[in-house]
């Protein structure tokens, strides 16, 4: 790619502090590529001198590939396969890398952060279970008053401001703090007994690290060039890692888009480019305005939208692109007829669709499709109405690989394989499969524990001294301590790959899974774990420990995003935060209405409501080609149906830019489907509006009192005002009827004046 001026002053721009302000779309991964490679090539400087940190790992192997690209070089797979090459990586894949350097040559008492070099990372699942147990069992409270994810929300942004479980106590003011306080206290002490850290903790450990002078020299001058990109969603932990690194030589470069920043929910602080201005005054400022991605009439309408935020620095994006489309505009009168349309566009416009519709060829494919909405919920009647289509899709949120119960134990096993400390794991596997190790032996066991403070190895090698156990009980923990230390050993002979294969086997997991599944869920569960093994195979040349060591670090750091795999043909369905690295042909963006987009709470907070125009101004800028928004008059939310006026963005779009979508083609022949079906002689039943009217009770109750479950779903049903209809969906007592003379009404059935005919 030629850069243009701008590009060029970015990529020339070596010593000293550099900030880009970049536009979506902008090809700051270009200018940032390039710049490596004239840094390499041109001024001489080692590629192990250079830092560049993304917020994906998705970006990071992106980066990576293209640098190597540049420098005719193979691209590592990883950030710990070549050491003459760039360091690039997640801030948390770095931080990883930074720890375990620094654990390796100094004592961790030194560090004074707790951790030794066998360290292991608890995920979202991990954390919550040491929380409830701690607010159960250690703190005697209601986990219904108290409940973990609310408690962990606390600790995270506490950590995300540096604030300490010993610090925490200032912050407290009311009594809902002061049992985060104490479980907070509790839940760090825990970490430490286990050798365990979470996601927060990789960026406080860092720090800490960095702050001792010695550590701090050594990184200064591996590291004299920096580049770090969306440099506008750090938060505090962040910030002061990237300024300590950068404090010696000012060799810095950031890539800042305010009108991006959507991520304060989880500790972003855009006041973070006030302290850059504040740290370096002499900074560059060069601005990325041209997108090269989407169309003339995206880039002005987004334009308009983002204008209307007073915050921020101001630019001004453009483009040559061609105008191409009017954006689309959806006004389907529900949520439900939202997401049919939707879904027939999509269908409509794959190659073969169109070859049978008017002969026209088409490079559309279903994984050109992009549909974006502000919250999880809307997801379900959009998969359902690509269901009805037959339309391949994958939702990146649902059901994680990850999160799936047989990777779950697989990875247990695996971790306290490497860290023996980990409770949580060791409570995971211990009893699965299942060796009659109840509750009850467990909670002996944690009695025994707390109260000689010893780890499970401890106590396991000592279990006949533990005398409240029964003998059955016994038996098996020494069976599985047999099972575990055999898999020890194999850990030192095996790579990580050839262990999880040994695992399944010597456990008999895969009967164990797969016991009185279907043959199906039975082939799922096994590809699955083959799965698990051709991912971790790809650690197969180094030694057997650091194969493992590595396999969990990478693991711990998967993100929705790096497991989307981009040569499958489905339509992806996302929230609009977790698009944010993405760009598509085409885009849907739903439920626009105020309440839901911009969200309910943005109602009387102007900051929130900024940062809702920045959500949508993301989601704009995903499109390269075809945009569509949409929005339903009545939506059913929170087991009620809500009319949402128009969201407010709506109004702040040009005209010019905008078309509203012709749904009359989708409602006439949903209607024509919906008449022929009610008049259908084929159950030897047929009728007419007029037979209907004529049949229906001349005098109805305002409110009837209907038996719910003598209805169900596709039962023929009238109504003494809109006359015939079919009930097209029945949850318990609320159902959606389509009537011939009204299209689609919801209803509550107990009481509404309709009797099943």
């Amino acid at each position: 790619m030629q850069l243009n001026p701008k590009q060029e002053e970015a990529k020339n721009k070596i010593e000293g502090p550099l900030l880009i302000i970049a536009g979506a779309g902008s090809g700051k991964t270009a200018t940032l590529t390039q710049r490596v490679n004239y840094m390499i090539s041109e001024k001489n400087i080692s590629p192990s001198n250079i830092l560049m940190v993304t917020f994906t790992n998705k970006a990071a192997r992106e980066m990576r590939e293209r640098v190597a690209k540049r420098l005719w070089v193979e691209a590592p797979r990883g950030m710990y396969q070549r050491w003459n090459y760039p360091l690039v990586g997640t801030f948390h894949s770095i931080g990883i890398f930074i720890l375990k350097d620094v654990l390796n040559r100094y004592p961790s008492e030194e560090l004074n952060i707790w951790l030794k070099k066998d360290f292991v990372i608890y995920d979202e699942s991990d954390k919550l279970s040491v929380l409830k147990w701690i607010i159960k069992n250690e703190l005697l409270l209601d986990e219904k008053e108290y409940p973990a994810r609310q408690i962990a929300f606390y600790i995270s942004n506490a950590k995300n401001a540096l604030v300490t479980a010993k610090w925490y106590e200032a912050e407290i003011d009311s009594a809902l703090k002061e049992v985060v306080f104490k479980v907070y206290t509790k839940y760090e002490q825990n970490l430490a007994n286990n050798n365990a850290m979470d996601f927060d903790d990789i960026l406080v450990k860092t720090l800490a690290c960095l702050r001792h002078p010695r550590i701090l020299d050594e990184y200064q001058e591996k590291y004299k060039y920096l580049m770090i990109d969306e440099y506008q969603d750090t938060n505090a932990p962040q910030y002061h890692i990237v300024k300590l690194l950068a404090g010696k030589y000012n060799n810095l470069a950031v890539v800042w888009d305010d009108a991006q920043s959507i991520y304060s929910w989880r500790g972003a602080d855009m006041s973070n480019i006030i302290n850059f201005r504040r740290d370096y005054p002499e900074a560059l400022i060069v601005k990325l305005e041209q997108n090269y991605r989407s169309t003339k009439n995206i880039i002005n309408w987004a334009n308009a939208v983002i204008a209307k935020n007073n915050s921020g620095i101001k630019k001004e994006l453009w483009t040559d692109n061609i105008e191409w489309k009017k954006i689309q505009y959806i006004v389907a009168p529900d949520d439900k007829t939202e997401a049919s349309i939707i879904a027939k566009n999509i269908q409509d416009n794959t190659p073969l669709t169109k070859l049978m519709n008017d002969g026209k060829e088409n490079n559309t494919s279903y994984s050109d499709n992009l549909i974006l909405y502000r919250t999880n919920a809307q997801s379900r009647q959009l998969e359902e109405a690509l269901m009805m289509k037959g339309i391949p899709y994958r939702v990146v949120w649902g059901q994680k690989f990850y999160d799936r119960k047989e990777i779950k134990d697989l990875l247990g096993y695996l971790r306290v394989i490497h860290n023996g400390n980990d409770v949580v794991n060791m409570k995971r596997v211990i009893n699965t499969p299942s060796r009659k190790i109840w509750a009850k032996s467990i909670e002996i066991l944690d009695r025994y524990k707390e109260s000689f403070e010893v780890n499970y190895p401890s106590l396991i090698e000592n279990i006949d001294e533990i005398e409240e156990l029964k003998p059955a009980a016994r038996k098996s923990i020494i069976e599985f301590w047999d099972i575990y230390t055999g898999l020890v050993h194999a850990s030192t002979q095996l790579v990580v790959s050839e262990l999880i294969s040994k695992i399944r086997e010597v456990v008999k997991y895969d009967d164990y899974i797969c016991d009185g599944l279907s043959e199906d869920e039975k082939n799922a569960k096994k590809d699955n774990m083959d799965e698990l093994i051709t991912v971790a195979s790809q650690y197969n040349g180094i030694e057997p420990r650091d194969s493992l060591s590595q396999f969990l670090e990478e693991v711990a750091l998967i993100t929705d995003m790096d497991t989307k795999d981009e040569r499958e043909e489905y339509v992806t369905l996302m929230t609009i935060h977790t698009s944010k690295w993405l760009e598509q042909k085409r885009v849907f963006v739903t439920g626009l209405e105020d309440s839901i987009f911009p969200s309910f709470r943005s109602s009387w907070d102007v900051a929130a409501l900024e940062e809702e125009r920045r959500l949508m101004y993301v989601a704009m800028t995903r499109a390269r080609e075809e945009l569509f928004i949409s929005r339903a008059k009545e939506r059913f939310v929170f087991w009620d149906y809500k009319n949402n006026p128009e969201s407010r963005f709506m109004k702040e779009i040009p005209a010019e830019t905008i078309e509203e979508y012709d749904i009359s083609d989708f409602v006439k022949s949903s209607n024509n489907l919906f008449n022929s079906w009610l008049s259908s002689p084929d159950n030897g039943w047929s009728f007419s509006f007029w037979n209907l009217w004529s049949n229906a009770t001349p005098k109805v109750k305002a409110q009837a009192n209907n038996d719910v479950t003598q209805f169900a779903r596709w039962d023929k049903v009238s109504h003494p005002k809109f006359g015939g209809g079919i009930i097209t969906s029945l949850n318990w007592e609320l159902a959606e009827i389509a009537f011939t003379s009204a299209w689609i009404k919801k209803m509550n059935i107990r009481i509404a004046p309709v009797r099943k005919i």
